[in-house]
């Protein structure tokens, strides 16, 4: 929102007024410090799901907002403000309470002010753009909001609105490509340092997942399981990264197929007699983790995959905007955090959803003779990693 006048009221009643705690944010938010608007100003709750988040611009000087949002005759907050010199983050309102910043949007964004006052110097600067970046990317990351315009929008855009900010100085191709950025550095570090798999073969996670587990190995190895056709792709995109029963029961059925004791555990031969199961079923998806601003084969293998499942409509070879808001969008359909970069959990959903049943098919196109290869191959056969298979 635009200020019409810079408020210059002293800070120091409001700001000396002890602040309610606010739960701490998850370990990847950048530092906020945290300067409660007045009650008068937010609804407490939420009506809707946080979907969007919306960019503004103040009009004014930061401590002219901060002033506004603490005045209960002023009706206006937003969650956050972003101060132009040095890209310091002040948060107002709870991300679970409701900032009065956008009319309809209310009830399901989130607010971020951005100080700019040209009047008295106050442009907008570098720090405060990779600064809200990272707020952003936090952001989406904890509520799994696509990092793209349909979702990170400017005041102006909301339905109805009668404002104009961000106004045109607000340079929205550097500021996506900074979100696009971190998002696509998060989730290389989840794909290449969280993610545990057997080593070599990063469509497989490692051994010594149990009943009750929830994390993105359990959500590989139910992708792995749904390609082998032991879930239900539909099932797997609902749940969450969950190991519940319907994963015990497709995980001992499996390794009764496969010669391993059916215990619904998944241990170092059943991880074993995986990565053979897949090997013996290639895919032609791209095998290695990609992300922005990679040109490719891969990448247009990946693309070419997408294409056929109507997330894009042109195969290009180079990893830009077009590939990782199709991508955030193919995750965000299949339960999957959209980040907009492709790693293992992504890869392997992909393969599933393009090995479908076709119509008259009842396993797909890879299928053979009606039903899944479960056996060894000979090393060094087509297959989603191009390094040999230890039996």
């Amino acid at each position: 929102m635009r200020w019409v006048a810079a408020i210059t009221l002293a800070l120091g009643v409001a700001l000396a007024a002890p602040a309610p705690a606010l739960a701490a944010p998850p370990p990847y938010y950048p530092p906020i410090e945290y300067v409660p608007a007045a009650r008068a100003n937010y609804d407490v709750g939420r009506t809707m799901a946080i979907t969007q988040i919306v960019i503004h611009e103040t009009g004014g000087t930061w401590f002219s907002a901060v002033n506004w949002f603490q005045n209960p005759r002023s009706r206006v907050s937003a969650h956050y403000l972003v101060k132009a010199w040095g890209g310091g983050i002040l948060q107002f309102v709870a991300e679970s309470d409701t900032a009065f910043q956008a009319r309809v949007a209310n009830p399901y964004s989130i607010g971020i002010e951005h100080e700019f006052d040209p009047r008295h110097g106050v442009w907008h600067t570098d720090a405060q753009y990779r600064s809200s970046a990272l707020l952003v990317c936090a952001i989406a990351r904890r509520y799994g909001i696509p990092a793209d315009r349909a979702h990170i929008i400017g005041h102006n855009e909301v339905p109805g609105t009668d404002h104009s900010d961000p106004g045109p100085t607000w340079n929205w191709t550097y500021y996506m490509s900074l979100v696009r950025a971190c998002s696509a550095d998060r989730a290389q570090a989840v794909a290449r340092a969280a993610l545990r798999t057997v080593d070599n073969q990063g469509f497989v996670p490692s051994a010594g997942l149990d009943p009750e587990t929830v994390s993105d190995e359990v959500a590989l190895l139910q992708w792995d399981l749904a390609y082998l056709g032991f879930m239900d792709a539909d099932e797997v995109a609902a749940g969450g990264g969950r190991f519940g029963p319907l994963t015990e029961t497709a995980v001992a059925t499996f390794q009764e197929s496969n010669g391993v004791p059916p215990t619904g555990s998944f241990g170092a031969p059943t991880a074993a007699a995986l990565v053979q199961s897949l090997v013996a079923n290639p895919s032609d998806v791209a095998v290695v983790d990609l992300d922005v601003d990679t040109e490719s084969d891969d990448v247009a293998r990946l693309q070419t995959g997408l294409q056929k499942l109507g997330y894009i409509d042109r195969v290009t070879g180079y990893y830009g905007p077009m590939t990782s808001d199709a991508v955030s969008t193919f995750q965000q359909d299949n339960g999957i955090e959209p980040t907009g970069a492709y790693g293992p959990v992504t890869r392997m959903a992909l393969a599933t959803r393009l090995r479908a049943p076709a119509s008259g098919d009842e396993l797909g196109e890879a299928a053979q003779d009606g039903q899944l290869a479960a056996i060894a191959v000979p090393l060094g056969s087509v297959m989603f990693v191009d390094v040999a298979v230890m039996p």
